[in-house]
């Protein structure tokens, strides 16, 4: 169950848009320019990686720092923990 319910969150992901990311930053105050946001949603459609294996995510995160920058790789990283908390799904993130 837990695999699947991944599968359907990393899905989600790579369907994230620009409105639904910044809607997210606002509800969770975590600063991000729509600029950011248009290029984290282009990185989060080509990712490879899982962001529920603790490299999978740092390797994300620093490919997403490459295209836009650290602080915007470290809200992304922020915003992943926010929802995982709300969902009751953190400990998927370890």
């Amino acid at each position: 169950m837990k695999k699947m319910a991944q599968q359907f969150i990393t899905q989600k992901l790579k369907q994230l848009t620009v409105k639904e990311l910044l809607q997210y930053s606002r509800k969770y105050r975590i600063p991000i320019t729509e600029g950011e946001a248009q290029a984290i949603v282009q990185a989060l459609k080509k990712n490879k990686e899982n962001p529920f294996e603790k490299d999978g995510r740092k390797k994300m995160l620093k490919k997403l720092a490459g295209l836009t920058s650290a602080d915007t790789a470290r809200s992304v990283n922020k915003l992943l923990h926010k929802l995982a908390k709300e969902y009751g799904v953190e400990d998927w993130l370890n």
